[in-house]
C-alpha cells in the first residue's frame, strides 16, 4: 500500500488502463480496483448483480443501510472471483 501511496498524482490518466498497466505491481489492488471501476454493459450481468443483491438484502436483513449493502455485495462478488 505504502509504494501505491507513494506514486506522484497524474492529470490526465485513464483509471481502468493504469490498473490495467500496474496489475503485475499491485495484483490484489488492481483487482479490486478493476471490479469496482467497470460498468456492466450488459442487461444479463445487472440482473444477475440483482439477483444476488436481493439474496443479500431480504427481509430478514431489511435493517442493513446502503452503504453496508454496498460493501456486503462487493465482498461477496471478491470472494467469488478468489480476490480474498
Amino acid at each position: 500500500m505504502e509504494r501505491y501511496l507513494a506514486i506522484p498524482l497524474e492529470d490526465q490518466v485513464d483509471p481502468l488502463l493504469w490498473w490495467q498497466v500496474r496489475q503485475e505491481e499491485f495484483p490484489i489492488l488492481s483487482r479490486i480496483a478493476q471490479d469496482y471501476l467497470c460498468i456492466q454493459a450488459t442487461s444479463v450481468a445487472s440482473e444477475q448483480a440483482f439477483s444476488v443483491a436481493g439474496l443479500t438484502i431480504s427481509p430478514l436483513r431489511n435493517r442493513l443501510d446502503a452503504e453496508t449493502a454496498r460493501v456486503t455485495l462487493c465482498l461477496k462478488s471478491w470472494i467469488r472471483e478468489a480476490i480474498c
